[in-house]
């Protein structure tokens, strides 16, 4: 095969069984794919390690131990043997180990095939019929190159959205999708949730999108960035928006983080204040005990969630806003224990 259908072949390879878009790890697939033609000294890999590809030239014939699953394994305990060492190499290995079996693997489609079990001799071919086989650089090679030109733009267009589940949940238009894009990117991404359905209080449409900040029951909180107001979607008898469809999208890259503190009878705008960052997104829940509060100082607004409820003797707080709770609780004395999640921009 053609330099440029082992780059084409083992970047999208890489690309659809590791689920990403990463161009470091399209690119380190591809290079991976061009390795196992090290064995003769005229491909690109040959021609940049010279000494290497006449050690195998001279001794074995083309396509056979480094055409082979010894050779993968190999390159397998090799790059995964580094990534101990080096954590962060781990996508790195995957991507190498991958493009170069998948390298290999192209050529049982060649007229000449690959000695896939060396060190026996024998070749693996596809098909059967030898003139349905490929011939380098022949009109059906070229062919084939361009479908995979367009499987590798739309591999790449897939992952970059989210990958093939996210594509797929989407198309369901379903909570369950919506919470499985929210569990594998939420630490790390805003989610956009694409809403339609009812406002439970006047029965008005909503077709809009929100943030996700939790999940709360077989709903979501959400947050609508326009009005910084927050809801619970979905279709629980409490939710203010009903749920008709409903998508998420990965957005902006943002860092989510939870800490715990503890108050002893102290006031909570205090406590939290070190939580007031700039560029970040705070948000309180927890339970905290008081001393005779007053109930009525606390908002109620039936449209939107309530995220701060209270009685006399306590203050249940979830997802309650960091500027919310300052302007109505900041300087009330509690004790109990609060949990803060902080998401941060990282764009």
């Amino acid at each position: 095969m053609l330099g440029v259908s082992h780059l084409l072949i083992s970047g999208t390879a890489a690309s659809l069984l590791l689920g990403s878009a990463d161009p470091v790890i399209i690119a380190v697939g591809a290079i991976g794919g061009l390795l196992p033609d090290i064995d003769i000294s005229t491909s690109p890999a040959g021609r940049m390690f010279p000494w290497i590809s006449g050690y195998f030239e001279s001794r074995m014939p083309h396509r056979s131990c480094t055409h082979s699953l010894v050779a993968s394994a190999a390159v397998a305990i090799a790059s995964y043997g580094m990534a101990l060492f080096l954590p962060k190499l781990l996508p790195i290995a995957s991507a190498l180990t991958v493009g170069y079996t998948a390298g290999w693997f192209a050529d049982c489609f060649t007229r000449g095939g690959v000695e896939m079990f060396w060190p026996s001799p024998i070749r693996c071919v596809c098909p059967g019929n030898r003139n349905l086989r490929l011939k380098t650089g022949s009109n059906a090679e070229y062919f084939i190159l361009c479908i995979l030109v367009a499987v590798a733009l739309s591999i790449f267009s897939v992952n970059s959205r989210g990958g093939i589940l996210t594509q797929f949940n989407r198309l369901i238009a379903s909570t369950s999708g919506v919470q499985h894009v929210y569990n594998e990117s939420g630490s790390t991404h805003r989610i956009v949730a694409n809403i339609k359905g009812v406002r439970a209080g006047d029965r008005s449409r909503v077709n809009s999108q929100f943030y996700i900040i939790q999940t709360q029951g077989t709903g979501f909180i959400v947050l609508e960035p326009s009005t910084n107001k927050l809801y619970k979607a979905g279709t629980d008898p409490d939710s203010q928006i009903i749920i008709e469809e409903i998508t998420a999208d990965v957005g902006k890259a943002a860092i989510t983080t939870i800490e715990s503190i503890f108050l002893e009878d102290q006031p909570i705008g205090e406590a939290i204040r070190k939580f007031n960052r700039a560029g970040a997104a705070v948000f309180v829940s927890g339970q905290l005990s008081v001393d005779d509060f007053d109930t009525s100082t606390i908002p109620r607004d039936p449209y939107q969630f309530p995220s701060i409820t209270a009685t006399p003797s306590t203050i249940n707080l979830e997802a309650a806003p960091l500027q919310v709770i300052n302007k109505f609780l900041g300087g009330e004395f509690a004790s109990g224990q609060l949990q803060i999640k902080s998401i941060v921009s990282s764009q």
